[in-house]
């Protein structure tokens, strides 16, 4: 292990140490700093659910079709979108490029399995609000589909509006993603449907 690593692992441990409560200096016994070392260990470690994020690196087309409200007809749209390993492979960065009713469109997309939550979480920036968004969720490895909630900002009133995403690795080459939202009617509608193809 290199220097570098063994410093940033040390602080780490002095900060996990101090924030639970752990008595630093002499005090602190050889066991729990081997406990300390041991969890911090464990939550940085890559597992099959960061291999299964290296799926979606390279480069995608992507035909979209949004809806605004339900039982309006959808805008298409084509996109294209970048994805690659960040961090010692322990996130995905998704580089969005293409158009969204009728105007440029660029997103900025990282997911991540958070080994403490046990659960899979996306953080999403596009240049269509200046809003922060945040789902989490987990994998149907057997159907290789993730399904994400979460609370997104409602510019409407003001307040957050619930939401769904769902993606499916269909093929080595192909994946798609379906959004959900609940409508005026409180009922869930599909609001967003994307199909990825690899560029070849």
């Amino acid at each position: 292990m290199s220097v570098k690593k063994i410093s940033i692992l040390a602080l780490a441990l002095a900060l996990g140490l101090s924030s639970s409560g752990f008595a630093a200096g002499p005090q602190q016994s050889q066991h729990d700093q081997q406990k300390a070392m041991e969890a911090y260990m464990k939550m940085m470690a890559t597992n099959e659910n960061h291999a299964h994020l290296g799926k979606f690196t390279g480069e995608w087309n992507m035909s979209s079709k949004s809806w605004m409200m339900p039982g309006q007809a959808p805008e298409s749209s084509q996109t294209t979108a970048q994805g690659e390993l960040i961090l010692g492979g322990r996130f995905l960065k998704m580089n969005y490029k293409g158009t969204m009713f009728g105007q440029p469109f660029e997103g900025v997309q990282i997911i991540g399995y958070d080994n403490m939550k046990k659960k899979f979480i996306t953080f999403w920036i596009d240049n269509s609000s200046t809003a922060f968004f945040l789902t989490e969720g987990t994998l149907d490895a057997s159907s290789k589909t993730t399904t994400e909630t979460g609370l997104w900002p409602d510019p409407m009133t003001g307040g957050n509006m619930k939401v769904k995403g769902i993606t499916k690795m269909i093929s080595p080459d192909e994946f798609s993603y379906e959004m959900y939202m609940v409508g005026p009617d409180g009922k869930e509608f599909k609001s967003l449907e994307n199909r990825a193809v690899r560029k070849k």
